[in-house]
């Protein structure tokens, strides 16, 4: 038997409780109205099948958190959950549950004052991170079709980040790091031949994607062979050497070390992008 007694009924479909000296976040339709602080739920029924655990996370933290947050939120929240779930067939961390009521919340309440949300990493991320992008334009639409609210692209690209994070087992600030590098990296690129890149083109999108494969082989700490290394540093000397300072780029950022195969690759979709 499922007896969880409640701590804080949130409204008549959100309720916190406690079972056996863990909390969790229960969301169900009409679970919680008529309900008090202290009651017993025994065998809940209209519970969603899946449900927050708060286990491991500071309760004065969700405590907090919660008590600011339209409810309404939470149960749009743990509808995107459940769909990113479904999608990937994966149960996600419940610190994403929580990061990303607590993101959603913040983002309305913007929206509702009339600030203008802006990210400058957007079409970096949406090229990086196809899947999980894609993923975040769902999950805006859950909330577009639940609030009647117009959310703007920009929040596409951060919501992007709290799926990477969850989906790989990592935290959004990797994405977001990745996407802040490969700005920087494109507008050097962009300075150093004095082009203006075309964000569609082939080339472009697979320069993209190299890129992601560098900085994942870098921290991994994969190394690759690269037979045409001498060669490509004879005849493309230019290419080679903004390639080389885009190395010092990623190594400023993530302080570690560019191996010397990995700037030929470069130097190679630097010729692609330019010719």
């Amino acid at each position: 038997m499922k007896n969880y007694e409640i701590v804080k009924v949130l409204s008549n479909n959100v309720v916190l409780v406690k079972k056996q000296y863990k909390n969790y976040i229960l969301i169900g339709k009409g679970i919680g109205f008529g309900k008090k602080k202290g009651q017993v739920l025994k065998d809940p029924k209209n519970v969603e099948e899946t449900f927050v655990s708060l286990e491991g996370i500071n309760s004065k933290e969700y405590t907090n958190l919660l008590s600011k947050v339209d409810p309404k939120i939470i149960e749009i929240t743990q509808d995107i959950v459940k769909m990113i779930s479904k999608e990937i067939d994966k149960e996600l961390n419940p610190h994403f549950h929580l990061g990303l009521i607590d993101h959603i919340n913040f983002a309305i309440k913007r929206l509702k004052e009339g600030i203008e949300i802006v990210n400058p990493f957007l079409s970096e991320t949406k090229l990086l991170y196809p899947k999980e992008y894609n993923l975040a334009e769902k999950s805006v639409k859950i909330i577009k079709n639940n609030l009647n609210i117009n959310i703007p692209k920009a929040e596409v690209g951060f919501i992007t980040f709290h799926i990477f994070g969850a989906t790989h087992d990592k935290t959004k600030n990797d994405a977001f790091k990745n996407s802040k590098i490969i700005k920087e990296v494109i507008k050097f690129v962009e300075r150093k031949f004095e082009i203006s890149l075309d964000k569609s083109s082939f080339n472009y999108v697979r320069f993209i994607t190299h890129l992601r494969g560098v900085l994942n082989r870098i921290k991994t700490g994969k190394t690759v062979t690269n037979v045409f290394l001498s060669k490509l540093k004879n005849d493309l000397t230019y290419e080679f050497k903004v390639a080389y300072d885009i190395s010092k780029i990623i190594e400023k950022n993530l302080n570690l070390k560019v191996p010397e195969d990995e700037i030929g690759y470069i130097t190679l979709h630097l010729y692609k992008l330019n010719n």
